[in-house]
């Protein structure tokens, strides 16, 4: 929602308010309030920051000049985390296992999952860890 939109959202509520009594409503995000002609539901607030993402090429085909797999690292203030390929096969070009990233805004931390053991011979993550990459 544009700040200008919503200050001006704000300032008609205010208006309203103040020409029939002091009225005082309270809502969580995703609550809305109506009153005859007027609704006001609460979004998300504007200064909610999400991570940069950021791609690079973790596996490059010399031969056809081409990336067969992209990395991406997910960055937030001075935290990283990096979703990769942690089980690589060579023979087919093709990753078996990519690590994941979960960002929490509310506690400012990422989770990263990683394949503690692998199965080789059925290609699977039999095993997975949970890292909490926080301050």
């Amino acid at each position: 929602m544009n700040k200008y939109l919503l200050m001006g959202l704000i300032g008609g509520v205010t208006f309203l308010a103040a020409n029939v009594g002091a009225k005082e409503v309270s809502l969580e995000t995703g609550e809305t309030y109506r009153q005859r002609d007027l609704t006001v539901t609460c979004g998300q607030p504007l200064t909610e920051e999400i991570p940069l993402a950021l791609n690079d090429c973790q596996y490059w085909d010399d031969f056809n000049n081409k990336c067969l797999f992209e990395k991406k690292t997910y960055l937030y203030k001075n935290l990283e985390c990096v979703e990769e390929c942690q089980h690589w096969e060579k023979f087919n070009s093709t990753c078996h296992y990519q690590t994941t990233c979960s960002f929490y805004p509310a506690q400012k931390s990422f989770v990263r999952t990683t394949c503690d053991k692998f199965d080789d011979f059925n290609n699977i993550c039999v095993k997975k860890n949970e890292i909490k990459i926080a301050h």
